[in-house]
């Protein structure tokens, strides 16, 4: 603890409302977010927006720590600020300080060389806030100061050194790559006792080169390490061996745990066995078994667990076992949800609470340990690891072997880094959707009785923690009835519907089914055709082009006019109609795509109408539009769309399209005859 009079003495500065009558008063906290000040014996670091984001990385758009204080807020023991907070409603002691971060690490450092136990730092590309959320419960017996949350940068690594003037039992620090970057070396300020690597991963790469220099990088939390102090390392992780060998720079006392049972780490199990729901694992420590149930079924959760029991015995801290059986990580780390449904229940295994590569493959691996526990669906559906930079198309291929290998009958797959992790997983009914919503209605399906669904990606740079959210409310009110069993044929099952609309007055006099209409085909087709439309394209003759898909009619060098392939298109084209009409419409690719960017705009189409050229069905992109979609096509083209034929049909596997009769027309989705509407209107 510190008084008044201390801090000022330390940091200098003008002080404000600080006499003799209070300069004794005790200040035993600090923050830097002034909503969590509310005590007398709190001091508030009030960050200067240009100060804090030119050292600390502070985001330049944010306000002055002053102007968030509340003028009317009594319970405030003292205000450090580069400027005199203005119109407080009480007389608030303040120190003005010419450089806030300055004063900031000067106090942070005053009161590190006044504290004498044990500091815990925990880095890593995965595994640190759950590690350090494991050994704070596993410590839970002492007075603990631990990283709040995951908020561990460097200007969280200060603060809670301010609040080692609480003299905690033990701190467990979290520190991130900003708090050990080149900017500055911060672990000579903390100098922990004890400094953890969780492991080196793809996470957060866009600004860096290498996996070998983010382990450059992570390595530097050894430098506050003394030949007295211990380092901890993931003997499983990439460039393992780096890392203990720049340890070893500062301290001979360097440690390794392992989750492989023949490994010679340090520390590593017996046995892991995984059970339903959680796991058993079994350490020889101290020539004796010790068996332990956690609340888990991941194998990084055990790797995490490990590292806190590694922690622990150099602390020389007998463990209690049942702490272990409690621990509960984050609420979206691999945790099991039973779901009920109006006609039977389910699983779901969320973890789309954060992801690198290493994380990924862990949650994909956990899934394989629960699959012989579930009898309906296995499936993954899976977003993108975000923040990878240049890297990440690259990065993402790596599952493709972890994808192959899985236990999963289906695997769906968001966000265009993943498109070409589809196209390399073989012999496996896996799918890329171009749409969150088109992969939650597939969801509803797939996700059967006494199924599995795991939901795996970052947190951010994709829609699909957002769709784990929606996920058990739409499968707990889906009152669907399922025939098919087969995920595409139920869906054209499921999407048939018609619309009869008027000629003239285009106004719609029936409509059946319309709510659930959808295709397994794209639009393609007609994107196209209105294109050429829109153009006037003249009627010239040219040879068709060699293309993958020509056959005896569609063949290489037969002479067609463009109005014969428009024809084409507006029944059922065949692959090369329209390889050979999108070569002869479009200058490139940039300038088809702009076009259908602008079509699926107007119309406020769902990017499924339009994920690969032909529009024909293919089981690894999820294609689909409605008839509401048609529709409001219809209404621009009503005339153009039958200059060639009465109808417009589109696909192969199934049927949509446009029939028009004498004075009604039918728009209809996923008929395998569309010939039996015909009966509905007069010719």
């Amino acid at each position: 603890m510190l008084t008044l009079k201390e801090i000022a003495t330390i940091i200098g500065g003008k002080t404000i409302h600080i006499s003799t009558h209070n300069e004794n008063n005790v200040i035993d906290d600090f923050e830097m977010f002034f909503s969590r000040v509310q005590s007398k014996q709190t001091a508030y670091f009030s960050p200067n927006k240009d100060t804090w984001s030119k050292y600390l990385g502070r985001t330049k758009g944010a306000p002055d720590g002053n102007d968030l204080i509340d003028p009317t807020h009594a319970e405030i023991g003292l205000i450090i600020s580069e400027k005199e907070a203005t119109n407080l409603q009480h007389p608030i002691p303040q120190i003005i300080v010419e450089d806030s971060i300055v004063a900031l690490k000067t106090l942070a450092i005053h009161i590190r060389n006044q504290y004498t136990n044990p500091i815990i730092a925990i880095t890593g590309s995965m595994g640190k806030s759950s590690t350090r959320m494991m050994i704070t419960t596993l410590l839970r017996d002492y007075n603990i100061l631990a990283t709040r949350g995951n908020n561990n940068v460097r200007a969280a690594a200060y603060i809670n050194m301010l609040k080692l003037t609480q003299n905690p039992d033990f701190a467990v620090i979290e520190v991130s790559l900003n708090v050990i970057d080149p900017l500055e070396d911060t672990m000579l300020n903390l100098r922990p006792t004890i400094a953890v690597v969780t492991g080196i991963g793809a996470a957060h790469m866009a600004p860096r080169k290498s996996i070998e220099d983010i382990a450059h990088l992570k390595s530097r939390v050894f430098n506050g390490l003394t030949e007295n102090d211990i380092a901890i390392i993931n003997d499983d992780t990439l460039c393992a061996d780096y890392m203990i060998e720049q340890a070893l720079t500062h301290t001979p006392h360097v440690f390794t745990y392992s989750i492989a049972t023949s490994s010679n780490a340090d520390l590593a199990p017996e046995y892991i066995q995984y059970q339903k729901g959680q796991l058993q694992l079994g350490v020889i420590n101290n020539n004796q078994r010790q068996t332990y149930q956690l609340n888990t079924i991941s194998s990084g959760m055990v790797s995490n667990t490990l590292a806190a029991l590694l922690v622990l015995k150099k602390l020389n801290i007998k463990m209690n076992s049942e702490y272990l059986k409690d621990f509960q990580s984050f609420s979206k780390v691999l945790k099991m949800r039973t779901v009920e449904t109006p006609n039977h229940q389910l699983t779901l295994l969320d973890d789309t609470h954060n992801a690198s590569l290493p994380a990924m493959i862990n949650a994909i691996q956990a899934f394989d340990t629960q699959a012989r526990f579930f009898k309906g669906n296995k499936v993954i559906a899976l977003g993108k690891i975000n923040d990878l930079g240049k890297n990440s198309r690259d990065i993402h291929q790596e599952l493709v072997p972890v994808l192959a290998e899985s236990q999963a009958d289906y695997i769906l797959c968001l966000d265009g880094d993943l498109r070409p992790v589809v196209n390399k997983v073989k012999k496996k009914h896996i799918t890329w959707y171009a749409s969150a919503d088109m992969m939650l209605n597939d969801l509803k399906f797939l996700c059967n009785e006494d199924s599995l669904t795991l939901l795996k990606s970052s947190s951010g740079g994709t829609l699909l923690p957002e769709l784990a959210k929606k996920l058990p409310k739409a499968l707990a009110s889906n009152t669907l009835q399922y025939e098919q069993p087969k995920l595409f044929d139920e869906m054209c099952r499921l999407g048939q519907s018609y619309l009869i609309v008027d000629n003239k007055t285009l106004n719609i006099e029936k409509a059946v089914n319309t709510d659930h209409s959808m295709t397994i085909e794209g639009l393609g087709p007609l994107i196209y055709y209105t294109y050429a439309i829109n153009e006037h394209v003249p009627n010239t003759m040219r040879a068709l082009k060699e293309w993958g898909t020509n056959n005896d009619i569609f063949y290489t060098g037969k002479e067609m006019t463009t109005y014969e392939l428009l024809k084409h298109v507006t029944h059922s084209p065949h692959p090369s109609v329209l390889y050979e009409l999108a070569d002869w419409l479009f200058e490139n690719f940039a300038n088809r795509n702009k076009y259908t960017r602008t079509f699926i705009k107007k119309y406020n189409l769902d990017p499924s109408v339009a994920v690969n050229l032909t529009g024909r069905f293919m089981m690894r992109e999820r294609q689909s539009y409605s008839v509401h979609d048609l529709y409001q096509i219809l209404k621009d083209y009503q005339y153009d769309l039958f200059r060639f034929n009465n109808s417009f049909i589109i696909g192969n596997k199934s049927k949509s399209g446009y029939i028009r009769g004498r004075d009604k027309t039918i728009i209809f989705t996923s008929y395998d005859d569309p010939d039996t509407l015909k009966s509905l209107i007069t010719f």
